[in-house]
């Protein structure tokens, strides 16, 4: 991979990730880096329980690591999600210090790309393809990046600023997916991190209710206030016909990056192509779900059928754009 391939995009989320850092560390919650084992972090944070994580990965709008790849792909890819979800559970989930633990892994990860051996078990699982050079480091700092935001941003005023969030929180995925497959074109990476933020934009439409009860709420306020949404609307037992309406147009927006999708699987090569049409394939289907509730997101979190998502599997290989 060429050095300006490798650096096509990233400036963004460069200065991004170093406005979270300069966030947290006005806010005093910076840990130093550790020397040895991360201080303060129990073991059940540097060895993730796997059947948990296994029953989060099966539960994912798309195929993290499908069946048919070839063995040593899908192993890659399994370690890959087993670092993303690890750092998200870390953000969501850890009972403890968040900031402190997700700066352990920063710092794990720096010792990873300086050479040395990884400290905790999940970016352990990294050492092969971050050593071999397929694979530069900057995703995966990205991601811890994106749960250092969730601790602090808990709104977000425009679309602009969600997509931003989106550079960090979302198109590292598809990324690492096209460094592995030594696909990582420039044009790939743009319609790439397309689909990643529409993929992530369904994800926010799926979780409107739990998110809200996490304190945290991912549709942009100007378009609440355009479509006469107030955030106690996000509350209630079913959608009203504002919040509906609002959703409609967030999933239009992501249906359009979707589509970006077509071009870029009829571009990849090998194993790639049928791991992409499965991501797309996962958010068209999940699209489907929201429309078949009529975008009542708050009455119960719609969910793709496997139908849907073959079908949709069918019309992004026969080159359909929505």
């Amino acid at each position: 991979m060429s050095e300006e391939t490798t650096a096509a995009g990233d400036d963004e989320a460069v200065e991004a990730r170093a406005a979270v850092d300069e966030t947290v560390v006005e806010g005093g919650a910076a840990a130093p880096a550790p020397a040895g084992m991360p201080e303060g972090v129990p073991d059940e944070v540097v060895s993730p329980d796997r059947a948990v994580i296994a029953a989060k990965e099966q539960a994912e709008n798309f195929p993290v690591a499908l069946r048919f790849l070839p063995r040593s792909v899908r192993g890659e890819l399994a370690a890959f999600y087993t670092f993303a979800r690890y750092v998200d559970d870390l953000g969501d989930e850890f009972a403890g210090d968040r900031i402190a633990a997700l700066k352990d892994v920063d710092a794990d990860l720096d010792r990873l790309a300086s050479g040395g051996t990884p400290m905790l078990e999940p970016v352990r699982g990294l050492l092969q393809m971050v050593g071999d050079g397929r694979v530069p480091i900057e995703p995966f700092h990205d991601l811890v990046a994106a749960n250092l935001m969730d601790q602090h941003k808990l709104r977000y005023a425009t679309f602009a600023e969600l997509v931003h969030y989106c550079k960090l929180s979302a198109n590292p995925v598809g990324r690492v997916v096209l460094y592995l497959a030594g696909q990582a074109t420039d044009q790939n990476i743009a319609d790439s991190d397309a689909v990643c933020t529409g993929l992530q934009v369904i994800e926010h439409l799926q979780d409107v209710a739990e998110d809200y009860q996490a304190g945290r709420i991912y549709l942009p306020r100007e378009d609440l206030t355009a479509f006469g949404v107030i955030e106690t609307a996000l509350t209630e037992q079913r959608a009203d016909e504002d919040v509906k309406a609002l959703l409609r147009w967030e999933a239009g927006r992501a249906a359009v990056m979707l589509s970006r999708g077509v071009p870029l699987t009829r571009r990849l090569r090998g194993w790639a192509k049928p791991a992409v049409i499965g991501y797309v394939a996962g958010g068209r289907a999940t699209l489907a779900a929201l429309r078949r509730c009529d975008y009542d997101v708050l009455a119960a979190t719609p969910k793709p059928t496997t139908g849907a998502t073959l079908r949709a599997a069918a019309g992004v290989l026969l080159g359909r754009r929505r």
